[in-house]
């Protein structure tokens, strides 16, 4: 009888062991899943931050964006898209570099303007570290003047005037284009300051001011209709639309002001994103930027496209902060007049 009641305790001991075995590998699955691992990922929506009011460039390259990225995940998951304006994207910078490395929290950045404000300001956010997944579009800016302006070139301009340059803040990557530039051929200015391209470029026009730095695709409109005509294009390469416009380059400028101030469009998740999962949205975005419905929906908004890999964008972000390091004590000055 003694025996028999031994083993019966035995059984039962046993019986609940196996239960509280099951029950932990079934909470470590759950944990697991809910991390969104290499196996399943992702298992729910992914929030797309953009650091802009809708309606401007980052929104709509988003917005025209995310249903194809939700097109080329494994899974059946949205990409949703949140603008969390505020300090030039600053706000949204400093959320996605704390937000937690697990895939599913994205953003849009606007790497030239937030590198400036790394190297001149205490920011949470750091382009160093974040997880580059690639770009979507690259922009180059640009000097223009009102098309009766009696100036033809950026070499144009007296040494012995000072400038009114209509601006959109003082510490936009577009004014401190134009400050570096102007204080690299000794010229002297005093910004105008506008709330937007549009208001800036008309004010040019009306010539309450006399040039405007802005990226090309924003003002394109206007050296369409004949209404601004260009002194200097940023890049590596003429445009082929006015061949006879200088880049910095050729005036003698430093090598890093052709690209250096340019829009550069980069996605990018936290910190320390697991290699499984960036590899996945690596791919993902890859397909979603190279998707020729995609490629069809940005022309019909007369927008660009430009990708580039994520080791690529990695390179674009240390190399703004790197120029404009260079530049730092123009950049500084301009954010204490802010």
């Amino acid at each position: 009888m003694k025996t028999l009641y031994c083993r019966s305790l035995l059984a039962i001991s046993c019986f609940m062991l196996l239960l509280l075995m099951a029950a932990c590998n079934s909470s470590s699955a759950n944990d697991t899943a809910g991390e969104g691992s290499a196996n399943d990922y992702p298992t729910k929506d992914i929030e797309f931050v953009v650091g802009y009011n809708p309606g401007g460039g980052y929104s709509d390259y988003a917005q025209a964006l995310a249903p194809f990225i939700e097109k080329h995940l494994p899974n059946d998951v949205n990409v949703l898209v949140r603008h969390m304006p505020g300090a030039g994207s600053v706000t949204a910078a400093n959320f996605v570099q704390n937000a937690k490395p697990d895939g599913y929290v994205i953003g849009i950045y606007n790497v030239n303007g937030l590198a400036p404000t790394q190297v001149s300001q205490n920011v949470a956010y750091d382009l160093r570290t974040v997880s580059w997944l690639g770009r979507v579009s690259a922009d180059n800016n640009i000097a223009l003047v009102s098309e009766s302006s009696p100036y033809n070139s950026i070499e144009d301009l007296d040494t012995n005037k000072k400038y009114v340059v209509s601006t959109k803040g003082l510490q936009s990557q577009d004014t401190i284009a134009g400050a570096v530039t102007l204080s690299e051929l000794g010229i002297d200015w005093e910004p105008l300051n506008h709330q937007g391209t549009g208001e800036a470029a008309l004010s040019v026009i009306r010539g309450d001011a006399d040039i405007i730095w802005s990226s090309y695709e924003s003002v394109y409109q206007y050296v369409a209709s004949g209404d601004l005509k260009p002194l200097i294009f940023y890049g590596d390469e003429h445009h082929p639309d006015f061949p006879d416009v200088p880049i910095p380059s050729d005036i003698g400028l430093s090598p890093e002001i052709n690209e250096g101030f340019n829009a550069q469009r980069l996605i990018g998740a936290p910190p320390e994103l697991p290699e499984d999962i960036r590899a996945t949205l690596e791919e993902a975005i890859k397909n979603a930027i190279e998707d020729p419905e995609f490629h069809e929906q940005m022309e019909r908004m007369e927008r660009t496209v430009f990708y580039l890999d994520a080791e690529g964008s990695a390179e674009i972000a240390e190399s703004a902060l790197s120029g404009f390091t260079k530049f730092q004590s123009i950049v500084d000055e301009l954010y204490s007049q802010q």
